[in-house]
């Protein structure tokens, strides 16, 4: 038998994911069988098992795959030291996520929520999901550090706090944009500089 290249395995590994996406949007986490994810995929069930075992490794390798690449998307913004302040940063992250959640064929803004929900009972996604959104605040107490140093945001405030703050205004934008659908990320700066 041919040795597989490691780029067919991450097309293969890319197109299991896909499907298992556009199930997940279309019946839910829960409701989706391998059986849905394979027929989805166009793939044997054998070729499907030689890349995922059971359902809880792919809903895992889903998330960890959609959370990774959004953190390679977003790392730009945390380097960039020009942004002015956390109501700006929050407005560019939002854009950053309204363009990645924006892939057809499903909605991943509806998937994170799902996510959020599997994580609830599910010690596997709840390490994904809780590592990446720790780090995601990590970099952010690290921008409001330097921006205390350049006099943008008071010494006196903790560098966690307003970094939980943007991280929750983040997210509620990916819940609004999930539920309303009518969410703009210019929205986060004018509703933040009218505080």
């Amino acid at each position: 038998m041919p040795k597989v290249s490691q780029a067919h395995r991450q097309m293969r590994q890319q197109q299991i994911l896909e499907a298992a996406w556009r199930c997940f949007d279309r019946g839910g986490v829960q409701a989706t069988t391998m059986q849905d994810i394979i027929a989805e995929s166009g793939l044997s069930a054998s070729a499907m098992y030689r890349y995922f075992e059971d359902k809880e490794a792919l809903i895992v390798a889903a998330i960890t795959a959609s959370l990774g690449a959004l953190g390679k998307l977003l790392q730009p913004i945390f380097d960039d030291v020009a942004i002015p302040g956390p109501a700006e940063l929050a407005t560019r992250i939002a854009q950053r996520v309204d363009a990645f959640v924006a892939s057809p064929g499903y909605d991943l803004r509806a998937i994170a929520i799902q996510g959020w929900g599997e994580a609830q009972h599910n010690d596997d996604v709840r390490a994904a999901i809780s590592g990446f959104y720790a780090g995601f605040r990590d970099r952010l107490a690290v921008r409001v550090r330097a921006w205390q140093k350049a006099g943008v945001v008071p010494r006196s405030a903790r560098a966690l706090d307003i970094a939980n703050v943007i991280q929750a205004v983040v997210l509620g934008h990916v819940v609004q944009g999930a539920i309303l659908g009518d969410v703009d990320a210019g929205r986060i700066v004018r509703g933040l500089d009218g505080f």
